[in-house]
């Protein structure tokens, strides 16, 4: 899909959606089953107005009929007055592998587009893809010029090019879900387009819209970032309504619904989930641990913006080792230990954090944050190996990290496409803040996002793709 259609799908669903019409449609994984994979995808979605109750029918798309509905009779939930409704509603997909068709909505409020979908697959040896990076903005300053920039926000910038990539990876059926890594749409620096007006809403839903195109097919799975704390534009501060409403991961936690039931798991903070022969683990690293950044205030750090305390005490490290502890018993079934949050190693290690991924050898370490690229070779408490090839890693003792921050955002120059971007090796990596320091193998501060292919139950490849081209910036094997 070209820029300019890009664009123009994203204008054309400001002008057609209607007050109790759905808009914003994603899917995340769901249910579980005994041998712990999903049953079927979370359907979220948004309205304008307020409807009766919230519902989904589907059914196999080959035999063309919606024969089945689902009803949360409960409705949808705002967490904003006079900024929308939220719904979400439990699809339960029998047949796994199969090619479903859904719509979203009620007779009385209007019904969606229909959309199609593959329920999720219960193989323990199957290949699939993942687009996976953190730190994607909407559009880019072409689209929404910037009227601010100070304090790291850029005046040119774009995520249109990486929104372009995970187009045709959906078109080429090389993805089977996004995982992304938290700061998802930078709606806390919306105010940099628009200063006078509270634009934290209407850009949270102009990302979702421009991403439906690809929500509406596959789940879109989330982890929380700095950027999703609160809102401290203008706006959020003056009126401190909004301000309340929208601090503590408000909207994150009402617009995403993550398999944390199912991985006793809390809200969209942490969870887990089973793919083929791989356990995913979506780490908090950003509250309810000492010394998190968000511990008791936002991002902004304002007094009167609180965070954090999702769960008692304590119960979010505890969480952890007890779900790496389960999937490390369950290597025989599931192989591969997968991690994934917004803050590179080095913030989140603490706490025991360390021990507890060399204990039950987590394979690889997915985040964000850094605005830029950059990769270890494995790393454990003792230091990192050095002895593996750069792009094949055999039977490792310690874990891979991977910082995939560069998708674009308003605090994220876009420096275009370098022909010779061996030029920027080692640019990103900054005394040791993306991965420790001499372990790395490349750094990037190109526009790029990272395909991870899940070849079977004793391979894994992971690319990073440069935005602009598709070209492969770096990879990696791990066997």
């Amino acid at each position: 899909m070209s820029r300019l259609l890009l664009v123009f799908a994203a204008a054309v669903f400001c002008l057609v959606v209607g007050d109790t019409v759905p808009e914003q449609i994603h899917l995340a994984f769901s249910g579980r089953n005994n041998d712990g994979y999903a049953t079927g995808y979370r359907v979220a979605w948004f309205t304008e107005n307020s409807t009766t109750n919230s519902t989904v029918q589907f059914g196999l798309k080959a035999t063309g009929k919606l024969s089945r509905s689902a009803t949360n009779t409960a409705g949808p939930t705002q967490y904003l007055k006079d900024h929308g409704y939220h719904h979400v509603v439990e699809m339960t997909l029998d047949q796994p592998k199969a090619e479903y068709i859904y719509r979203v909505g009620n007779e009385q409020g209007g019904w969606s587009q229909l959309f199609s979908t593959v329920a999720p697959s219960t193989d323990t040896d199957l290949t699939f893809g993942v687009s996976v990076f953190g730190d994607m903005g909407w559009l880019g300053s072409e689209e929404r010029p910037m009227a601010v920039t100070v304090a790291g926000l850029v005046k040119n910038w774009t995520a249109v090019p990486t929104r372009q990539v995970m187009e045709k990876l959906k078109d080429d059926k090389a993805i089977d879900f996004v995982w992304h890594l938290g700061d998802i749409g930078y709606l806390d620096d919306a105010f940099a387009h628009t200063p006078a007006k509270m634009a934290y809403e209407d850009s949270y839903n102009g990302y979702m819209n421009w991403l439906q195109n690809i929500t509406s097919t596959m789940p879109y799975m989330v982890a929380p970032g700095n950027h999703e704390s609160e809102c401290h534009s203008p706006a959020c501060l003056l009126d401190t309504s909004v301000g309340k409403a929208l601090s503590n991961f408000s909207a994150y936690n009402s617009r995403w619904h993550m398999p944390s039931t199912e991985s006793d798991g809390v809200a969209n903070m942490w969870y887990s989930f089973n793919v083929g022969p791989v356990h995913f683990i979506s780490i908090n690293s950003e509250t309810d641990f000492p010394g998190a950044e968000e511990e008791n205030t936002g991002d902004s750090h304002i007094p009167s913006l609180p965070a954090g305390h999702f769960a008692p005490d304590g119960a979010y490290l505890q969480w952890l080792e007890a779900d790496l502890k389960a999937a490390h018993e369950e290597r025989d079934v599931r192989p591969w230990i997968l991690a994934g949050g917004h803050r590179p190693f080095p913030e989140i290690q603490g706490n025991g954090v360390a021990q507890l991924f060399e204990k039950y050898q987590v394979d690889m370490y997915f985040a964000g944050h850094s605005h830029s690229y950059a990769r270890s070779m494995p790393v454990n408490t003792q230091g990192f190996e050095t002895h593996h090839s750069k792009t094949h890693v055999n039977n490792a003792n310690g874990t891979v990290l991977i910082v995939a921050g560069g998708a674009g955002c308003e605090e994220m120059p876009d420096i275009g496409f370098a022909q010779d971007w061996s030029d920027f090796e080692h640019a990103a990596t900054y005394e040791g803040h993306a991965v420790p320091l001499g372990s790395e193998v490349f750094a990037t501060k190109l526009l790029a996002s990272g395909y991870l292919k899940v070849v079977n139950r004793t391979a894994l490849h992971f690319q990073l793709l440069a935005s602009y081209n598709q070209s492969v910036l770096d990879e990696v094997w791990l066997t």
